[in-house]
């Protein structure tokens, strides 16, 4: 082996000991560049002093080639059988084309010139897209409870008042209201080794950390049960106005539109302004199902999607939302996210046996409330067509 080919050969095996450590998903990638360069650079050395056995691509024979080509067929040909069974074999992905076998035993993949190539980053599972609290307008606060005052009552006595006559009085009442904020929180640990040597891993993992809390406040604001350990959802009881439609209110062979547009009027009856429809995936499926008696899509049909659209309303369809229910709502009005605190990523050693095994805690955590100051701008329940 001439000087040059040497030469070649320990920068390769350089760049291999260099990508069998963690580095970076850029840094991994200039140093497979580099590698792919001083293999073209070691293979034309090879073709100029080395005698390189490369085999041809090998006939794939066709299931008609195989068959005549058959001991057992020709055998059936001749008259010395009076049946023929044979097996074909199918053309295996080996079979397509030749592998490249070298001389010199230092450059076989075995040996590591070539590495099996990792991708870069990491596959993520599919997570949920969160856009429920984004809907409502938010307020920042500074303490650990929140008040608002809520307006029960308005009698109006304005009239036409005759020249020196007494002016009628009107009453509004109001009610003091006072909401609680929450902590959403959570830890992981890693080792201190993954936090120095891996840091793609550990954005990864902050990643991770930031959107499970955020996933446990969306379920909240959609089902949370209230009181002392839970922000109260817009499902929950009393929370919002449920819909109540009677047969007669959806009038003759009424279908799920008519009982969305019941629950958009009552909205605006309360003199609020229905923004927006909130579905689970499942039942907008159901709805682009539904047929007319002639047998056509009400909503468009295969070829042309529908636009997600009823009665002039965008719908927002979220898994958050319950299968089964459906709310029609003004998010400008209905209610209010309180933040105490963002979300904050934080890191820790001294924690339990942290130092001990060279650990480091991550924690995740956010501060806030939710008011919902007018169950009547939030009008849902079942989506079920009313027998009665």
């Amino acid at each position: 082996m001439n000087e040059e080919m040497k030469t070649v050969m320990a920068a390769l095996e350089t760049i291999e000991k260099k990508m069998s450590t963690q580095v970076s998903a850029e840094r991994f990638d200039e140093l497979a560049e580099q590698q792919e360069k001083l293999a073209k650079q070691l293979l034309d050395l090879q073709q100029k002093g080395l005698n390189l056995n490369i085999p041809q691509k090998k006939a794939v024979k066709s299931i008609g080639e195989q068959v005549v080509d058959n001991s057992a067929f020709k055998s059936y040909l001749a008259g010395s059988a009076t049946k023929c069974r044979f097996e074909i074999t199918e053309a295996k992905a080996d079979d397509q084309g030749a592998t490249v076998e070298l001389e010199n035993p230092m450059l076989t993949p075995g040996d590591g010139v070539l590495p099996t190539y990792r991708r870069p980053g990491i596959l993520p599972k599919s997570v949920r897209p969160l856009s429920i609290e984004a809907l409502f307008p938010s307020s920042p606060i500074s303490g650990n409870s929140f008040e608002y005052v809520q307006e029960k009552g308005f009698y109006n006595g304005a009239n036409v008042v005759k020249e020196g006559s007494q002016k009628p009085f009107s009453s509004i009442k109001f009610e003091v209201k006072t909401g609680k904020v929450h902590t959403v929180a959570h830890l992981a640990k890693v080792s201190k080794q993954m936090l120095e040597d891996a840091p793609a891993l550990i954005s990864y993992l902050n990643n991770r950390m930031t959107y499970g809390v955020d996933l446990v406040v969306e379920d909240m604001l959609i089902s949370g049960k209230g009181g002392e350990n839970e922000l109260s959802g817009i499902f929950t009881e009393g929370n919002y106005t449920p819909v109540n439609a009677t047969a007669g209110d959806l009038g003759s062979a009424p279908n799920l539109y008519d009982l969305i547009l019941f629950a958009k009027s009552k909205i605006q009856q309360a003199y609020f302004r229905p923004n927006m429809i909130l579905l689970n995936p499942a039942d907008w499926v159901k709805m682009l199902f539904v047929k007319n008696s002639s047998g056509d899509y009400y909503l468009s049909g295969p070829v042309n999607v529908a636009a997600k659209t009823l009665w002039g309303l965008p719908v927002l369809d979220s898994q958050a939302i319950p299968e089964g229910k459906f709310m029609v709502v003004d998010t400008t009005q209905a209610a209010t996210v309180w933040h105490r605190s963002g979300l904050t990523l934080e890191m820790f050693e001294q924690d339990a046996d942290n130092v001990q095994k060279n650990l480091v805690t991550i924690r995740a955590e956010r501060r806030l409330g939710f008011s919902i100051e007018r169950p009547e701008a939030l009008v849902g329940g079942t989506l079920a067509i009313p027998t009665a």
